[in-house]
């Protein structure tokens, strides 16, 4: 079971923590200190572009759907009362009320002071208005967020869904400066890939935008690493010219590689 309301809202309390924990985390002996709390088997996060402002030559409906098939083969499904990090840092672009999706059996023992048990459909409304709102989606299996809203024992069952902002959201922001370990806890989706096409003019707004680093301006054009890439289809969406496109393996190749790295997370009695 979760805790009660009182020490829920303690947890809740320490979530700045969190920030800190990353803004630190490139300097010794901080980077030391800090390390277990990204290790892989506590901290996983891929990032899925579901908004349907992304430049693409198929429909971003494809890395929705992604998603939705998720959300239909979850145990459990709870929305929160809006996003944790917009609250706390007050954002001013992005709509505040429009929370995370938890996933999973461990879900189902949320503090319902943390907003509600949903069904399939109205989880997948909540899906289609963070893609209206240009927000990012992100899933990840972090300990740290379980642990704050009183599933410590049942984290291995409990998968987050987030709709990440630019401006607030923990894992995004200042990652530049981040430590590799955090860097390397976000893990792209191999079935997508982000390319510059003959659009481009160098104007460098993706090279601003990307939060890893992983676009640069060479030769007077955009540059995307791919071994830096963590395909959150952001730049694409930032970019003036739409050179940037972002494309999905054929069939149902994303959802299967989400799948294979959540299952554990939202299936019942794994």
């Amino acid at each position: 079971m979760g805790y009660n309301k009182r020490v829920v809202n303690l947890f809740l309390s320490l979530w700045p923590f969190t920030h800190l924990v990353k803004r630190l985390s490139p300097y010794p002996p901080f980077r030391q200190l800090f390390a277990p709390l990204v290790k892989e088997d506590v901290f996983q996060v891929t990032f899925v572009p579901v908004s349907e402002d992304v430049p693409t030559p198929q429909s971003t409906v494809i890395a929705r759907q992604a998603l939705a098939e998720l959300i239909r083969a979850s145990s459990h499904r709870f929305i929160y009362n809006g996003c944790i990090c917009r609250k706390q840092e007050g954002c001013v672009n992005y709509p505040r009320d429009l929370g995370c999706l938890f996933l999973g059996e461990a879900a189902s023992r949320l503090h319902p002071s943390l907003g509600h048990r949903a069904g399939i459909e109205e989880c997948l409304e909540h899906v289609e208005k963070a893609a209206e709102a240009g927000l990012t989606g992100m899933i990840g299996r972090i300990w740290f967020d379980a642990a704050t809203l009183g599933l410590i024992r049942d984290f291995q069952r409990f998968l987050v869904v987030c709709f990440c902002c630019d401006c607030c959201c923990m894992v995004r922001t200042d990652l530049r400066s981040a430590g590799p370990e955090f860097k390397d806890a976000i893990r792209r989706l191999e079935a997508v890939t982000v390319t510059v096409t003959d659009k481009c003019k160098g104007c460098g707004t993706c090279a601003k935008t990307c939060f890893v680093g992983a676009a640069t301006l060479e030769g007077g054009r955009s540059h995307i690493d791919p071994q830096k890439c963590k395909a959150c289809g952001r730049c694409a969406m930032a970019c003036p010219q739409e050179a940037i496109l972002v494309e999905f393996d054929e069939g149902d190749a994303l959802f299967k590689e989400l799948l294979s790295r959540v299952r554990p997370a939202i299936t019942r009695g794994s």
